[in-house]
C-alpha cells in the first residue's frame, strides 16, 4: 500500500467514523448496525497500525495489517 493510498484510506475511514454519530440513534441499534460500526472502527484501527509499522520500519507487521485490511474491505 503506497503512502498516497494509505492517506486516502485513512481519510475515508475517518469520514465514516464521523458519520457514526449523526444522526444519533433513537433507540437500540440492530445487530447488523452494531457489526457495521465495529467494522468501521476496526478498519480505522488497522490503518493506523499500518502507519505505525511503516514508521517503525517493521515490514512483517506492515504486511500483516495490510493483508487484514484487504480482507476487511473485501466484505
Amino acid at each position: 500500500m503506497t503512502d498516497e493510498e494509505l492517506q486516502k484510506a485513512i481519510e475515508d475511514a475517518e469520514n465514516n467514523v464521523k458519520g457514526l454519530s449523526s444522526p444519533p440513534p433513537s433507540g437500540p441499534l440492530p445487530e447488523q448496525e452494531v457489526r457495521r460500526r465495529e467494522m468501521v472502527l476496526l478498519r480505522q484501527l488497522t490503518l493506523y497500525k499500518i502507519v505505525d509499522a511503516k514508521r517503525q520500519n517493521k515490514k512483517g507487521l506492515e504486511l500483516l495489517n495490510t493483508a487484514i485490511y484487504g480482507l476487511m474491505v473485501a466484505f
